[in-house]
């Protein structure tokens, strides 16, 4: 088996530049056979856009789609290739699945890791006006294209399940993965900051956070209240704010996993986050709020009272699964390929 690796654009407001190095150090720790396809050099900015910019996104996955087609040329369909996509959401795998079935390969595999999509209805692409047309092509995909799909919690395949066409067993719940020991040498100096360390985008409602510091900064003069992306321009800042926080709060209406409340709490910061969505799978219900004046009682009582026994167990619980996670795509890769038995 051979894998070929086809990762996210390089873009330091996410985490595409950690994912390159963590999945090249777990393929090969794992003693994998991979190489690794990039695109066309990008700004690494989003300039247009939600999770990805949505110019550059294509130039970056038309460009990788170049080179993997020069390497099928090659190939001759006699060992299982397999085509690992670090963003399934990929409009490459019609051309894949052309070249594919066009040549009648049996041991082309595709798999990757699912983000979001049009299925979801507080997704950029959906709020884009996309679904009319992508909903069939997503089915396609899912269904018809695509060997396996990882996803980070039960709530997102329930959710991909429950509007698109695909068989049940080819969403595997995986885990995010994360590997943060570079988190460490973050200094921690916590002071009276709440952040909301999110995208400033509809769907993770920052309206909410603004209400939140009008209303609380009134009664706590001495409270910080910080949109990270207002007073942070580098990750390294941002890591930093994290690290002089003593809340993070989410009110988000579209997560299906929440990256930045896990680099938060890793950083120290105690979760505060809304009893819907991927959040309740993820954290103890010691940090979940189910309304906005919960919210608010939550803050207060940890601002002055933080539960830190509670925050190393949940610190614990985001570092099991985010190692977890490429192991276990691993293992699922072998199955698929008949290179490991059930």
């Amino acid at each position: 088996m051979k894998i070929i690796n086809i990762p996210i654009e390089p873009i330091e407001e996410r985490y595409s530049l950690q994912w390159d190095k963590w999945f090249k150090d777990q393929f090969t720790k794992a003693g994998l056979d991979f190489s690794t396809v990039y695109g066309e050099k990008t700004r690494g900015k989003i300039l247009h856009g939600s999770f990805l910019d949505v110019l550059e996104t294509n130039l970056y996955k038309t460009s990788q789609l170049r080179r993997i087609i020069r390497i099928l040329m090659d190939y001759k369909d006699d060992y299982p290739l397999v085509l690992f996509f670090h963003d399934l959401w990929n409009p490459g795998l019609t051309n894949i699945a052309y070249i594919r079935d066009g040549m009648g390969w049996k041991n082309l595999f595709i798999v990757g890791c699912l983000h979001a999509g049009a299925y979801d209805e507080n997704d950029f692409l959906y709020l884009s006006q996309m679904n009319p047309w992508a909903q069939l092509m997503e089915c396609a995909w899912f269904e018809k294209i695509v060997d396996k799909i990882f996803v980070a919690t039960n709530y997102h395949k329930e959710l991909v399940q429950s509007k698109r066409w695909l068989s049940p067993e080819k969403v595997c719940v995986t885990g995010f993965p994360m590997y943060p020991d570079f988190l460490n040498h973050y200094k921690i100096t916590r002071k009276d900051i709440i952040v909301f360390p999110h995208r400033l985008y509809k769907e993770k409602r920052p309206d909410l956070f603004d209400r939140l510091k009008i209303v609380e900064g009134e009664l706590f003069l001495n409270w910080e209240f910080y949109r990270t992306k207002d007073v942070t321009k580098t990750k390294s800042e941002y890591y930093d704010l994290l690290g002089r926080s003593k809340v993070a709060v989410s009110f988000a209406e579209q997560e299906t996993w929440g990256i930045a409340m896990q680099e938060a709490t890793l950083l120290g910061c105690i979760p505060i986050v809304p009893r819907r969505l991927s959040y309740p799978e993820l954290y103890n219900d010691v940090f979940i709020y189910t309304d906005f004046k919960e919210a608010k009682s939550l803050i207060r009582r940890f601002m002055n009272d933080p539960p830190l026994r509670s925050l190393e167990e949940q610190q614990s619980k985001i570092l099991r699964r985010g190692r977890e996670a490429i192991p276990n795509m691993i293992k699922l890769i072998k199955i698929l390929t008949h290179e490991q038995s059930i």
